[in-house]
């Protein structure tokens, strides 16, 4: 447990100006970084032209992504090494439904997840967890930093039927990108 907290050493400063894509310490919310100049046009260059059903059929990832990040704000997670962690829920279901990103200091995408429960024509009762990271730019650190998000108490709290997620450490996938 306390390795796992080492994650989070260093406080959000707030800032008086806008959100910055390109130094997201300027950040102090999910919300703002959505509106950030930029961020929607990183998001699409990070997960490219791939498809998914996470909260909607056969839709593009960083739609549902954008999607996903636009719910009820919350605020931005310092995590060491000068990366944050954003993260929220679809405005209209936050029930085990969610996403989060990380970037680094300089606010490049290091690693995205989506917590869902793929929904094509009907969703699944059972959460998942799908992690994309870049295939030559994997690090540990973000990996947990994005597991322990996904498996933590305040997304597990949102669940409206907590045995959705047994075995959900067998539905995890790491997708790479390119």
């Amino acid at each position: 447990m306390a390795c796992l907290l080492a994650l989070w050493v260093t406080p959000m400063v707030a800032t008086a100006g806008p959100c910055r894509l390109i130094d997201p310490s300027t950040c102090p919310r999910t919300s703002d970084l959505v509106r950030a100049s930029g961020f929607a046009q990183a998001l699409g260059h990070f997960t490219g032209d791939g498809k998914a059903s996470y909260f909607k059929s056969d839709k593009s990832i960083s739609s549902q992504a954008l999607d996903g990040l636009q719910g009820p704000a919350q605020n931005a997670v310092p995590l060491a090494d000068q990366r944050y962690l954003f993260a929220a829920c679809p405005s209209r279901d936050c029930g085990g439904s969610a996403v989060a990103v990380i970037l680094n200091e300089y606010g490049q995408i290091e690693g995205l997840a989506f917590s869902s429960f793929h929904c094509d024509d009907i969703c699944d009762n059972r959460r998942y967890l799908d992690i994309y990271m870049r295939k030559d730019g994997q690090d540990a650190t973000v990996l947990s930093a994005l597991k322990q998000w996904a498996t933590g108490d305040e997304l597990r709290k949102t669940l409206w039927h907590p045995e959705a997620d047994n075995g959900l450490d067998q539905r995890m996938d790491v997708h790479l990108l390119p």
